[in-house]
């Protein structure tokens, strides 16, 4: 499977396994409506995919790594290592930084990154932002309300995996035959194709990553009125999400999904903070109407 250097929580990368076999070889093209990192739709097999999302940042990345080979990426990435001062275990090895318990290696990257993250909220470029996304708590994409990227220090640096990741992922986007897209998922023109397979990844309307912050009750309800819409005239969909999570169940999601075949899927989702790492527990499920 192809990972991506853009590691968030709760992107799809433990899940691809178990989602895969139900999206493959359902059609030549896969649209990806909810894109984000487009992790999903470059592991499926379909010959076209159309990456779609309506956040501006997540586009800039993902024409980033389209539209610059790998080499580029980490030339890039090591001139702000070196500019900054950031710790670089890929070159010196991790025991060279001795790591506080719980801490990492935030003590030695707190400065740089502060600094960083000032440079880019003064001049924001994509490569700047994807160093704050590397150095940043838990890979967050996080901007307040100001428009100012607001996340802390993280506890890594730029790993030989993450650089391998980069390169798989830089492959990936470059080779196939990708269109890269900025709408609102009620866009009617997204949805010309009735041969495609659409695959929807939403915010989830009952857990708190910060991406989920700005989704409510008319997002989702819209949503599913959307998919019932698809399935009457027959188009395929697949709609990844979540029905409980921590005590809490999603009855909108959980009544509609009785109309389609669910595939329960069982995932832990680890947030760390600098003094424990919590366990989120979720029934996540795939849903589709084929």
């Amino acid at each position: 499977m192809i990972g991506s250097p853009l590691n968030y929580t709760g992107n799809k990368f433990k899940l691809l396994n178990q989602l895969i076999p139900y999206l493959n070889n359902q059609s030549d093209t896969f649209i990806d409506i909810f894109a984000g990192s487009g992790l999903v739709a470059l592991n499926t097999n379909a010959n076209e995919l159309i990456l779609n999302d309506n956040n501006k940042i997540t586009i800039q990345l993902l024409n980033y790594f389209r539209d610059n080979d790998s080499k580029t990426i980490n030339d890039n990435m090591d001139r702000i290592i070196k500019k900054y001062g950031f710790t670089d275990s890929y070159r010196n090895g991790l025991k060279s930084y001795k790591e506080e318990k719980h801490e990492g290696l935030s003590k030695y990257n707190k400065e740089p990154f502060n600094k960083l993250k000032f440079d880019y909220n003064e001049k924001p470029t994509v490569d700047k932002l994807f160093a704050l996304i590397v150095f940043g708590f838990n890979h967050y994409i996080r901007f307040n309300s100001k428009g100012l990227y607001n996340v802390p220090v993280g506890k890594v640096d730029y790993t030989a995996s993450l650089r391998k990741k980069t390169e798989q992922y830089e492959i990936a986007l470059s080779n196939r035959k990708i269109t890269i897209s900025m709408k609102d998922f009620r866009d009617k023109s997204l949805y010309k194709n009735p041969k495609a397979l659409y695959y929807f990844d939403p915010p989830y309307l009952i857990t708190l990553a910060p991406y989920n912050a700005l989704w409510n009750e008319k997002d989702e309800k819209d949503l599913l009125n959307l998919l019932d819409n698809l399935d009457k005239k027959g188009i395929k969909f697949a709609l990844s999400n979540v029905i409980e999570s921590n005590g809490k169940t999603n009855y909108i999601l959980k009544e509609w999904s009785k109309k389609y075949n669910i595939i329960y899927l069982n995932r832990k989702y680890l947030n760390s903070n600098y003094r424990k790492k919590n366990i989120t527990i979720a029934q996540e499920v795939l849903i589709i109407n084929y």
